[in-house]
This record gives structure tokens, sequence and C-alpha cells, in this order.
């Protein structure tokens, strides 16, 4: 077995850092900053914002002008043509007295809200996305360097074997046998290959690039992220609050609620404040009597006959129900991905603890075949046998360690926990 180590303190807003790999930290940032399914989002936050400038203009008072002129003459055979105009300046100003007005902006900001912790979601999934394909990328690249050692030490034992055949120390089935495997190891490496390319072009496509040379600062040795030895997991009510899809499933049920309002306050009456200007020109008018306003209330009202208004006060209520439905299922959905990907995550990390031993287990093996052979105690077929085991316990151990890294990357994207806004807070989350 294996120790694990949580914490109910708050995740951490960048927890990709945690991971302690410059390259990883810097595709992530480039992610979060050129992705174009972010930028698509961000568009959308704009939409929205513009919608809520628009309704936010139902408070202020809505100017009207218009003008005409006419050229004309009476049928008579005398008359003379005449020229007629007219303007007029009209000014209106609904008072909010049942709150309908405050109810459609409110729906508008909640719609804003909503949207905001849309893009949110799709940055945790981008940032999540990004680190699986980084640690794809060097998984395999430890994968091809295990084959390829593998592959060249059977090539090694391939020749010895020639050698040996030839002075009649060994058989025609040893030689074939290990011919075999060092060519079914060899078919391995141009997949393993494949894999790497198709792990960096995901990362092209993540970063918003057009090539997949983004790995290229990378230099080193291949080596797959660790996790950190202690996740940091919050409490539940912690995730409830952090998690964007539950945040915009809140909002959703805000932006209903108040266009519920909206459409209850519609069975009263609206109370609106008109004046307007008017002017009146002719050839022969004078300016003094060529002028007129007005001014007065206006009271408008749908009654008597409500039924179109109930009906739809009965279908924003529906409305609001489903939304209801929608975030008790995000809840839930999310506790689930929680409990899954920590109980992937402890089984990964138990499981590779034996492939570890197992790998040790397979090299000493090695070792004393190899030796046995060189005695003469053993026919080589022992040593083929144990470099075909240790390149088997080395290749699902390092896919356990890639695995182990996926599923810590799998729990912290079913955290969620990622804040665009410098100023956002939230008692969940760390580092705003």
């Amino acid at each position: 077995g294996v120790s694990l180590s949580f914490s109910s303190e708050a995740v951490e807003m960048d927890w990709w850092r945690l991971f302690e790999d410059p390259v990883l930290s810097d595709l992530v940032d480039q992610a979060l900053e050129e992705n174009k399914d972010l930028s698509v989002a961000e568009a959308n936050i704009e939409a929205a914002r513009t919608i809520l400038a628009r309704q936010g203009m139902l408070r202020t008072p809505s100017m009207s002008a218009s003008a005409a002129g006419e050229l004309g003459r009476a049928a008579r055979d005398d008359a003379d043509v005449e020229v007629t105009g007219n303007a007029q300046l009209a000014a209106s100003w609904e008072y909010d007295a049942f709150g309908r007005l405050t109810a459609l902006i409110d729906s508008a900001s909640f719609q804003v809200e909503q949207i905001e912790e849309l893009q949110r979601d799709v940055a945790v999934t981008v940032a999540a996305d990004t680190a699986l394909a980084y640690v794809d990328y060097r998984g395999n690249q430890v994968r091809l360097d295990v084959a390829q050692s593998n592959a060249d030490l059977q090539g090694e034992s391939v020749e010895l074997l020639r050698v040996l055949f030839d002075n009649g120390r060994a058989t025609r089935l040893d030689l074939e046998r290990a011919e075999s495997q060092y060519r079914t190891t060899l078919a391995s490496l141009p997949l393993l290959e494949l894999n790497i390319q198709t792990a960096a072009t995901r990362l092209a496509t993540l970063t918003g690039q057009t090539n997949i040379a983004v790995v290229s600062a990378s230099t080193g040795r291949a080596l797959i992220p660790e996790p950190p030895e202690t996740l940091t997991l919050g409490t539940p009510t912690d995730l409830i609050r952090r998690r964007p899809d539950i945040r915009a499933a809140e909002a959703d049920i805000a932006r209903l609620l108040a266009l519920g309002d909206a459409e209850r306050a519609r069975l009263f009456p609206t109370l609106t404040f008109n004046a307007n200007i008017l002017a009146l020109f002719t050839e022969d008018s004078e300016l003094d009597n060529s002028f007129g306003f007005g001014i007065g209330p206006a009271v408008r009202w749908e009654g008597p006959d409500l039924r179109r208004v109930r009906a739809d006060i009965d279908i924003a209520d529906a409305q609001t129900r489903v939304a209801f439905a929608a975030y008790e299922r995000a809840v839930v959905e999310a506790l689930g991905e929680i409990e899954i990907a920590l109980i992937g995550y402890s089984q990964e990390r138990s499981r590779r603890t034996d492939l570890e031993a197992a790998a040790s287990s397979a090299a000493r093996a090695l070792d004393l075949a190899q030796l046995r052979f060189d005695e003469g105690l053993d026919d080589f077929l022992d040593v083929i046998d144990a470099q075909r085991t240790l390149l088997d316990a080395q290749d699902r151990l390092e896919i356990s360690r890639l695995a182990t890294t996926r599923q810590a990357i799998i729990t912290y994207r079913a955290l969620g926990g990622i804040w665009l806004d410098a100023a956002s807070t939230d008692p969940g989350v760390e580092g705003e």
C-alpha cells in the first residue's frame, strides 16, 4: 500500500504550478491566454454586457424627434400652392412603481454573471486538457526511452547470439526467439513516436499555435511531472461555491427569478410621464402661435383580461423549476466526479507502488539470468524471458506513473478553482 495525503485547505487557483514543471506552467499560462475557445467565451461576455448596458437605459427618459414638410394645393382653380411643415420633440419616462424595469436589469446582470462562469468553466477544461496533453507527451517520451533502451539491449543480445551460434555455443531456437523479441520491441517505437506527435499537436491547438513545436523549449531527460505530496481538496461547501458550472446554474436561477418578477409586474398598471413640444409652420403662420407643448402622465394596463399575463408567469415559473433541477443535478454530478477522481488517484498510487517493486525484481532477475548464462548454468532462453519481463515491468511502471499524474490533474479539474479575473474573490479559492 501507499500513504496518501489529502487536505481540506482551499484549492490553489493555479494548481498546475504544484507539479513543479516550468514547461507545464508556461504551456497552461499560454493556453489560458491564447486558446480560441476562451476567445469565443470572452466575445460572449462582451455581448452580454452590451445587453446589460441597453437594459440599464430603461431607467432613463427616452427621447424622440420628428420633422415633416409638405407642398400642396387645394382643388379650386384660384388656390395657391402652400408649404407646410411640422416638427416634434417628445420625451417619455416610465415610473418603475412595481419593479418591472429593475427586474429586467437584474435579469441581464445575472446573465452576464452566468456567461462569465461559463467562461471559467471553459478555462478549467482548457487548463486541465493542456496539462493532460503535456503529461501524455512526457509519458510517451519516457516510454519511448524505455523501449529504445531495451531494444538496444536486445539488439546486443541478438549480435552475441549470432556469434555464439556461429561458434556452436547457441541453438537456432535461441537466436530466432531473441530476434523475434528484438523486432517486436522495435515495432513498438513508431507507435510511441506517433503518440508523442499527437500530444504535441493537441498542445499546439490548446495553446493557439499553428505548429507543433510548442515544447521545443523543453530540454534534458524527459520526466513525467509528479503530483504534489498532498492534494488540497477544500470542503464540500467550498466545492459548491467554487465549481463554475454550479455557479453558472445559480446565476441562471437568479436570472429566471428576475424574469418572473418582471412578468408579475405586468399584473399592475404602468405609469409613464410624457412630454412633447410641437411646432407647425406655414407660409403665413406667425412665430408666436406656431409652437405648442404637452405634458402629462399616461396609464397603461393589460387588464382586465390578464390570462395571457398569467400564462407568461406560469411559463417563467416552469423555466425556473427546470433551472433548479439543473442546479441540483450539477451539484450531484460534481460530488460524483470528485469521488470517482479520488478513488482513481488512490488506486493508481497503490498500483504504482507494486509496479515499482515488480520492475526492481525484474531488473535483478535479468542480472541473475545473464550471470547464470555466462557461467553455463542456463541457456539463453532464460535471458530472453528476463529481458521481456523487464521491458513489460518498466513499461507498466511508466504507464502507471503517467496515469497517476493524469488522475491528479483530473481531480483538480473536478475541483474547479480557476479565476480569470484577479478581482474575483471566493472563500473556497486561494490566490485571488
